[in-house]
């Protein structure tokens, strides 16, 4: 049984006022697995009579939705890395180089996001149903969104391939096919859960601002969600700069050889 803080007259919300006051009808231990709204745990006669305003529960479905969905997003790279990845390796259907070339190192954002994910429930588990503050625990794990740099840059080859070896390859279209139709892939093609790093790492900002327009600019929850922000956006350009370098470098390469097979002669 999980319980909303009473309103107070003139009160506002502390860590303290998340005390016993009104049931809530879900498991308080697995929410998110539970629901997709924060609110759907609530009557809407027990949120008017709690102690929070319209900004506060807005607030609370951001953060509910930054945790959900980083459990979804883990849910979804292990699809990729056990039902795509390494079957596709154990079979050898193609090479180990293609192998490697198509998820590139998926295993390091899997242990990074799984790392992330298991802080953030632990933080929901502890102060579930209001939870104070989201950013602060990812902070610390920014500075390791490094890995997402050797994948994006690698992603467009990844794609290519994929479109070739569905072309070339029967062994692969087969397979390309069958993992597709699985029921943990819920129909969605190879290609949906390569593209899912770059992805997600796009919508931290996002959901970062959207928390911080619920959050009092005066808090240190204020400054922990803008440098969350900024740090992530600060990785974005740095990994979109990267790529474009290697984007100008394979439009060099592709025009040397082009212009090396030209007979100057003529």
């Amino acid at each position: 049984m999980v319980l909303l803080p009473l309103a107070r007259t003139g009160s506002r919300p502390s860590h303290d006022s998340g005390r016993p006051s009104i049931e809530v009808r879900v498991d308080a231990n697995s929410p998110a697995k539970s629901r997709m709204l924060w609110r759907e745990g609530f009557t809407q006669h027990e949120i008017e009579n709690s102690s929070m305003d319209a900004k506060e529960v807005k607030r609370q479905e951001v953060i509910f939705e930054i945790i959900h969905t980083e459990a979804d997003y883990v849910r979804d790279l292990r699809i990729a890395v056990r039902v795509l990845l390494g079957p596709l390796r154990e079979l050898r259907i193609v090479s180990g180089e293609q192998v490697d070339l198509l998820f590139g190192n998926i295993g390091e954002i899997l242990a990074l996001h799984e790392d992330i994910n298991a802080a953030f429930m632990e933080r929901q588990r502890i102060q579930y149903p209001v939870v104070w503050d989201i950013s602060d625990v990812l902070l610390p794990f920014v500075a390791r969104f490094r890995v997402y740099a050797r994948y994006i840059c690698n992603q467009d080859n990844a794609l290519r391939l994929v479109e070739e070896l569905r072309r070339t390859s029967h062994g692969f279209s087969v397979f390309w096919k069958e993992r597709q139709q699985r029921p943990e892939c819920r129909s969605l093609p190879m290609e949906a859960f390569l593209a899912l790093p770059f992805q997600r790492l796009l919508k931290y900002p996002l959901l970062m601002r959207t928390l911080l327009a619920t959050t009092e600019g005066w808090t240190q929850q204020h400054a922990n969600g803008s440098e969350v922000a900024e740090q992530v956006d600060v990785w974005i350009r740095k990994i979109q700069d990267a790529r474009l370098k290697l984007d100008s470098f394979a439009c060099i390469d592709a025009l040397s050889k082009c212009i090396g097979g030209v007979d100057w002669s003529v």
